[in-house]
């Protein structure tokens, strides 16, 4: 199996597991989309500073590195901890220090993604990037490895997932 194929069905298992859990809104003034971002999606934002062109592009950026995280990820913790209990002139004493290091790092190629929302609150714009259906049905037709069969089945089983999707982006577009 490629690994095409398997960020491929990673994708649909992605929009099944995504859609399933409801987020909380955290967010006063961003869209509601931001705070309740739908399966297939990534959101981000960036400081208008003056400069349009460079506000748009980073919080487009920071959308499609989110989505991209959601396709695949390698993440990196750890976690050291120190305890220590004692006594020093007739008084207890305990003492603890914790530290807490991530990195995580991302490295995808995004096909068939476009810009499904923007919005522009006080000096915040925000941006959602989704998967695009029919560009990411149409990866599928680059592939040399697959046969015609299972590009087929494939492209059936993603123009499926994203109908849903579809659905749920015109949900949150009728409620603006």
């Amino acid at each position: 199996m490629s690994a095409r194929l398997a960020v491929l069905a990673s994708v649909g298992l992605l929009c099944v597991a995504c859609s399933a859990v409801p987020e909380q809104k955290t967010f006063e003034d961003a869209p509601a989309w931001y705070d309740n971002v739908p399966a297939g999606c990534g959101v981000g934002s960036a400081k208008h500073r003056g400069i349009k062109d460079l506000t748009r592009k980073s919080a487009i950026a920071a959308a499609r590195q989110e989505l991209a995280a959601q396709l695949q990820a390698q993440v990196q913790a750890l976690i050291d901890g120190y305890q220590q209990a004692g006594e020093t002139g007739g008084q207890d004493f305990t003492e603890e220090l914790k530290t807490n290091t991530m990195r995580e790092v991302t490295d995808q190629t995004m096909v068939g993604t476009k810009v499904a929302a923007t919005a522009l609150v006080g000096t915040e714009f925000y941006a959602m990037v989704c998967l695009d259906p029919e560009a990411f049905a149409n990866a599928f037709d680059k592939m040399n490895q697959l046969s015609e069969k299972q590009r087929e089945a494939l492209r059936t089983r993603a123009k499926e997932k994203f109908k849903d999707l579809d659905a749920q982006v015109n949900k949150l577009r009728e409620g603006r």
